[in-house]
């Protein structure tokens, strides 16, 4: 039986939307699960910060030009394909880290993650806007957000309670993976009258040029700073309260992400640049509290920055998705999320290649302060050119 989309507009929530949703869920919870166990790994192969950084940015190195495919195949040939394709990618990955046996294999099974990702995240996305388009934007955050942090979630708290912490987690994580993924077939997919693909830069309108690098950029805010949580927040927690936890790290992440993906529900009640603007204050309060935190060495305040880490990340985000989906056609939904995503991502990738230089030569302390003070600076600038900016709602 086929799971037509909902034209009605009237309906927040049917079965397809959820089936699509739980998969964006599941692949980032299952891509992230590993965040809190790089510790181990750590311990386990040698290596320090650095490397850390270095596995998350190949992570993004093959997320990109996959994205770059993926979505411009997807708005000539139907997304499906590539979502499958990516749950193939996803389960190859999960794999490597299930027989991983030394670090090169932790990069492998990290280029497989990004593969997927790449292939999920704006075919995803796209069939998710062109089956509910109402609702299409705050559905796509909130299974991102609630996904990339139920994933730390479960890995810390397995790695630290249960036996065999390099094992159970990716197990566990397939079954996750596989359960909407063979939901997905009797979704409707999109059909269009020219089928031929001819490879290309995504391009954006001119018209709509400027609210999508806003916009863009503002998400970019959003998920550099949750990129800190994913990666060293974990290391630097577990050392500032002095708890011996790999469960803590994995709490720390839940707690902001989760924090986000309400403030993304809470968000929609605001208008799009209302929602961005709120969220950059939000995080630059989250950032001048992490700064405190670390200089006066207090877990309370570092956890009070998380807090509000995740209010901004929920704001800004989901004003960002909202904008993106006002402006962008529906024949062209895949090229503009492929855009999208790649800024995205190199919000992800860069800050954190930067933050383990910056620990290589000044120290992670140093390097944290460093990149706060960096990141205040351009948030800054993302609220002043969002005040003179009009979007539409």
């Amino acid at each position: 039986m086929e799971i037509k989309k909902n034209n009605s507009g009237n309906s927040w929530i049917n079965a397809g939307s959820v089936i699509i949703v739980l998969l964006l869920f599941s692949i980032m919870a299952a891509s992230n699960v590993t965040a809190p166990i790089y510790e181990l790994y750590a311990l386990k192969y040698h290596f320090g910060p650095f490397i850390i950084t270095d596995i998350f940015a190949i992570y993004v190195l093959m997320l990109i030009p996959s994205l770059l495919f993926w979505g411009q195949y997807s708005d000539k040939h139907g997304r499906k394909l590539p979502i499958a394709i990516g749950v193939i990618m996803e389960l190859i990955g999960l794999l490597s880290f299930l027989f991983a046996r030394n670090v090169y294999m932790l990069f492998l099974a990290r280029a497989f993650m990004g593969l997927a990702s790449g292939a999920i995240a704006g075919p995803g996305s796209a069939l998710l806007f062109n089956y509910n388009r109402r609702a299409g934007a705050v559905l796509t955050s909130i299974g991102t957000s609630a996904g990339t942090a139920t994933g730390p979630l479960i890995g810390g708290i397995m790695a630290q309670y249960l036996p065999y912490p390099f094992r159970l987690v990716y197990l566990l994580s397939i079954i996750l993976v596989l359960l909407p993924a063979m939901a997905i077939y009797p979704i409707k997919d999109i059909s269009t009258k020219n089928p031929k693909l001819i490879l290309h830069f995504p391009s954006i309108d001119r018209e709509v040029i400027r609210p999508f690098l806003l916009s863009s950029f503002v998400a970019f805010g959003a998920w550099s700073i949750t990129a800190f949580f994913m990666s060293l927040a974990p290391v630097y927690i577990i050392k500032l309260s002095g708890l011996n936890s790999i469960a803590i790290g994995g709490i720390i992440v839940f707690l902001m992400l989760g924090i986000a993906s309400i403030f993304q529900i809470i968000s929609l009640k605001f208008k799009i640049q209302n929602s961005m603007f709120s969220g950059m204050v939000f995080i630059i309060f989250a950032i001048v509290f992490i700064l405190i935190a670390i200089i006066r060495n207090s877990l309370y305040i570092f956890i009070a920055g998380t807090l509000l880490a995740g209010i901004g990340q929920g704001f800004a985000f989901t004003g960002a998705t909202r904008e993106i989906k006002a402006i962008a056609p529906p024949e062209k939904t895949g090229d503009m999320l492929a855009n999208y995503y790649i800024i995205i991502y190199t919000g992800v990738g860069l800050p954190v290649i930067l933050l383990g230089l910056l620990d290589k030569i000044i120290g992670l302390l140093q390097g944290i302060i460093f990149y706060g003070l960096a990141f205040i600076a351009f948030s800054m600038v993302m609220g002043f050119l969002l005040i003179r900016e009009d979007f539409k709602d």
